[in-house]
This record gives structure tokens, sequence and C-alpha cells, in this order.
């Protein structure tokens, strides 16, 4: 992503977690579950016109959308490491399980092993307007107004597995088996990061 777009999924990013961190449990333990549900405090925020799931803990906040590309499921996925010290990242148990009375589990795919991606088109300089960053831009992004046709960058690198520092975010894309025969699927994202599993509810159309 360019600097500017950067700043502003940073400045989403510290806004959402100073509004939920004050009233979620500080109770988060190893192997624990978390649901991306409204009782869990997750909330819904558009960033450049993608309806991103937030999910905070007093450990990590995670984001996710999810589209589909190619043969594949993308997932958008920010994480954000709120505790004091780094974070190991590994991405091969992520994945994608359905949610009906056959339960299928999609995993996920290493770039490597990727097939007919198509080749992404970075936004232009009418789709996506250079604004300055300062304190009334990001006022406006922390209530939601996000830039008008501006895209989120479908150029996102890849998320690869790393360590994550105390207090930063790795942001990145990831790509899931698909059933291409199935249709309206209820599915669960599931990304365990650091002992706890954050699930997301999400509906994949054909």
């Amino acid at each position: 992503m360019t600097p500017l777009r950067i700043a502003v999924f940073a400045s989403i990013l510290t806004s959402t977690n100073l509004s939920l961190a004050a009233n979620l449990p500080r109770n988060v333990l190893p192997y624990n579950v978390v649901v991306c549900q409204p009782n869990a405090g997750c909330i819904h925020h558009t960033i450049f016109g993608h309806d991103y799931k937030i999910l905070s803990t007093d450990r990590f906040t995670v984001m996710v959308f999810l589209s589909s590309e190619g043969g594949y499921t993308r997932a958008d996925v920010s994480i954000t490491n709120l505790t004091p010290i780094p974070t190991k990242l590994s991405l091969e148990d992520f994945r994608i399980e359905t949610l009906t009375s056959k339960s299928q589990v999609f995993h996920y795919v290493p770039p490597s092993q990727l097939e007919n991606i198509p080749t992404p088109i970075r936004a232009t300089p009418d789709a996506a307007p250079s604004l300055p960053v300062n304190p009334e831009i990001s006022d406006a992004v922390r209530q939601g107004a996000t830039p008008q046709a501006v895209e989120l960058e479908p150029a996102a690198p890849h998320l690869k597995a790393t360590t994550i520092p105390p207090t930063e975010a790795v942001f990145g894309r990831i790509y899931f088996e698909r059933d291409p025969k199935a249709e309206h699927q209820q599915v669960n994202v599931v990304l365990p990061i650091a002992g706890t599993l954050f699930k997301f509810p999400f509906v994949i159309k054909p």
C-alpha cells in the first residue's frame, strides 16, 4: 500500500483499539476461541469501500474482509499485536470451515501454489486521489468517512509468516481452497494466533 493508505489504515486500527479495549474482558487464555459476534465486541467498518469485520481482545485486533479471486477465496487480513512482546505468526493452520451439515475445511494455499490469479491493477491517481495526512483526515477516518472512490490496494502484498513486534500491525492477502460448485456457503474464517482461535462468520457467494 502507499504511505498514505498505510497511515489511514493505522489510524483506523488505533481508533478501534481504544474504543473496544475498555469494554472487553482481559482474560484471554491460550486456546481460547473468540467468535466475531456483536456480544464479543465485533464490529463492521467500511475501509476503502470494503466491509471489514473487526474483532479486538486485550492481545490482538484482527480485521478480515472476504472475497473471491480466480478459483480461490481471498481474505484481506490485518493483525495488530497489542501485547508488550513479539508474536510469531504462522499461516499453515489458517483455514475456512463450512457451517453446513456436510462440514468441509478449505485450507490455506501458499503463494507458490496459486494458479491463474488475475494480475492486480493498481488504482489510478484519478480513482485514488492523493490526500494530505493531517488531523482532519484522521478524524474523518475515525468516524467512518473514508475518502470517496478510494479502493483498498488491489495489489496488497501476500501475508507471510513473520514476527509481529509489540504495538505493530501486519497486513496482507491470503488465499484458501474453494468449492466452485458451492452456492452461498456459510463459513467461518479461522485464524489461530498465539493460542487464540479467531473465528469470523461470512457467506461465500459463487
